[in-house]
């Protein structure tokens, strides 16, 4: 059945249940977790997964912000949202501010396809409580989740460096890794040069322009000029032309 096969594919699927409660103290043992995603199949196969896990869960998804938004509106707010990031209309990012403006302070995990530092740094910022790519296996879905119900932050570093708490090292850092020649380059971008302007500009060859791009592109997680300026105003590498 191909529903099943894409649970396999992206999320490790397991035979073994393993509770999700399991070390989370809590009085009401039913975990009510509400899913924001777009894509449908892989939200029914996230659900499906997390049911194996934890077969007492209360389940509820959600294709758009709206839809979230309405939810949340008229129902007792979940344990614990997963929040895609790339949602149409209100992207995860300002929806999690609507949830603040709202006074809805459900622990979040957000979800992405691209565990870029950047979106990283932006999701915890934003107030998430952890990230994980859509790529995981499922211990590490069981790990994020029962670490950010302890309430502790959870992101692909936290099982490589041990416990992390709300000073995580991607609220203390700045893990956008843009040279002073890349945030030059992102400057001139604001100003609408194309490469080879740049490249006069700078006194280098258009070839190493595109190189440079390329490197701004992957560390910034975007896949254009337009995004990459935006995303660099946002977190203060260039000043506003």
């Amino acid at each position: 059945m191909m529903l099943w096969r894409l649970t396999e594919f992206h999320l490790g699927y397991s035979e073994v249940p393993i509770p999700i409660y399991k070390a989370v103290n809590r009085r009401n043992l039913i975990m009510n977790l509400l899913i924001i995603d777009d894509h449908q199949l892989f939200a029914e196969s996230l659900k499906i997964l997390l049911q194996k896990l934890d077969s007492s869960m209360h389940i509820t998804h959600a294709l758009n912000a709206d839809d979230a938004l309405a939810y949340l509106k008229h129902r007792a707010h979940p344990d614990l949202i997963l929040l895609d990031v790339n949602l149409p209309g209100i992207n995860g990012f300002s929806l999690m501010g609507k949830f603040h403006e709202m006074n809805i302070w459900t622990p979040i995990l957000v979800l992405s396809a691209t565990e870029s530092p950047a979106i990283i740094k932006t999701a915890i910022k934003s107030g998430a409580s952890g990230f994980i790519a859509k790529s995981c296996n499922s211990t590490t879905l069981m790990t994020a989740i029962q670490t950010v119900l302890k309430g502790e932050i959870y992101t692909p570093n936290t099982s490589k460096q041990g416990k992390q708490d709300n000073n995580s090292s991607y609220e203390q850092e700045d893990v956008l890794h843009i040279t002073n020649r890349q945030k030059e380059i992102l400057h001139l971008l604001a100003q609408g040069l194309v490469n080879k302007e740049i490249a006069i500009k700078l006194g280098i060859s258009a070839n190493t322009v595109k190189a440079h791009l390329y490197e701004i592109f992957r560390n910034l997680g975007v896949k254009n000029r337009t995004a990459a300026v935006k995303m660099a105003l946002k977190h203060g590498l260039i000043n506003q032309i």
